[in-house]
């Protein structure tokens, strides 16, 4: 199915997407971590000390975010896999506060949206793969979305910011205040910023990995 038929309230209300999303958005915190060690700090990260790092920052500095940093993070964003390689994905890098202010509404008055300095929109580009897949494609669309997220979250980490991944938020609205095309669909509200908080420790405890894991079958 191409674009005939696809219209911006079915997108943004119809499916599972973003009650997946809204999951995703809520995993986990960090666990406290050791300071980097020097070959860390001149080379970058470990993957397993970015990976336990990662956790929902909601409080920033008003340091502005170079726009260096922003551009690493998108690049990482675009290396996330996607069906058919059709890469999905499409940014949207908001820093006027009056955009931020507008979607902090939108996003059921969650402040962080509006003191955050940067708040990158990930957005699904539904035509892009409903073209090859039908109306799987929506379904492609958002995890292949949610995947490039995901590399923007720790893309953070390891340049030294504090993220969040806003889930919770009126798609309609978000789409009219992005001026999204009908095809578009909003996924994350990603806040960018020097942390000013330290992780928050979460109110229900971690699962245990052996609880999860299953072997051939349930």
């Amino acid at each position: 199915m191409g674009q005939k038929g696809l219209t911006r309230r079915g997108l943004l209300r119809g499916g599972g997407g973003i009650m997946l999303l809204g999951t995703l958005a809520g995993l986990g915190f960090a666990d406290q971590e050791p300071s980097p060690t020097k070959s860390e700090e001149k080379g970058g990260l470990r993957f397993a000390t970015v990976v336990k790092r990662r956790a929902m920052i909601r409080a920033y500095t008003k340091d502005p975010v170079p726009e260096g940093k922003i551009q690493r993070l998108l690049a990482y964003a675009v290396r996330a896999p996607s069906a058919g390689n059709l890469q999905p994905w499409e940014f949207i890098v908001v820093q006027d506060p009056a955009t931020k202010e507008r979607l902090t509404e939108a996003a059921f008055g969650q402040t962080s949206v509006a003191t955050a300095p940067v708040v990158i929109a990930t957005c699904a580009n539904i035509q892009r793969a409903s073209g090859r897949y039908g109306q799987r494609g929506t379904f492609y669309s958002l995890v292949d979305t949610s995947f490039a997220s995901l590399l923007i979250l720790l893309g953070a980490v390891d340049e030294g910011l504090g993220a969040c991944f806003v889930g919770a938020y009126d798609p309609v609205e978000v789409a009219k205040i992005l001026a999204l095309p009908d095809h578009v669909r909003p996924v994350g509200l990603i806040t960018l910023g020097y942390p000013a908080e330290k992780p928050r420790k979460p109110s229900n405890p971690r699962l245990r990995l052996e609880d999860l894991v299953h072997s051939d079958k349930w």
